[in-house]
């Protein structure tokens, strides 16, 4: 099976919001509202979380394996890692989600390699990642030279 389109389309406009709150504080930032960071840490962690449960549904077919069963506990262990992000400080929060979204990649090049593959998925799962950690690490170079 190849990645359709549209999943390549809606992936890369789901990078847009990552990079709302950075470029808003850089060339705005007097006016940003103060629920801003709250949002935007809300969507990084909803966003890994997302991608946790797609590790599930790869894994949910072999769940009678102990690869599949492996899949499973790497998803449920990732989703509490995201909401936990939602109860820390800015600077902790990118840390932990940040991590989170290296994880999810990791989990992802294992997927790969051990339930097998959709062509051009792990492709695009390692851009959106690199385009994810970019936009946190703009956030936290903002928030550390504030």
């Amino acid at each position: 099976m190849q990645l359709p389109r549209l999943v390549t389309l809606f992936g890369y406009a789901g990078l847009i919001p990552f990079f709302v709150g950075p470029a808003w504080l850089n060339f705005s930032p007097a006016s940003i509202p103060d629920w801003m960071d709250a949002v935007w840490l809300s969507y990084c962690a909803l966003i890994a979380a997302f991608m946790a449960g797609s590790l599930w549904g790869f894994a949910l077919p072999a769940c009678e394996g102990a690869a599949g069963r492996a899949g499973l506990l790497i998803a449920i262990a990732l989703m509490p890692l995201a909401w936990i992000s939602t109860a820390l400080p800015l600077t902790p929060a990118l840390s932990v989600l940040a991590l989170c979204f290296v994880l999810l990649l990791a989990a992802d090049f294992w997927r790969e390699q051990t339930l097998g593959t959709v062509g051009g998925y792990f492709a695009l799962r390692l851009t959106l990642t690199l385009g994810v950690l970019v936009a946190m690490g703009w956030r936290y170079a903002i928030s550390a030279g504030a």
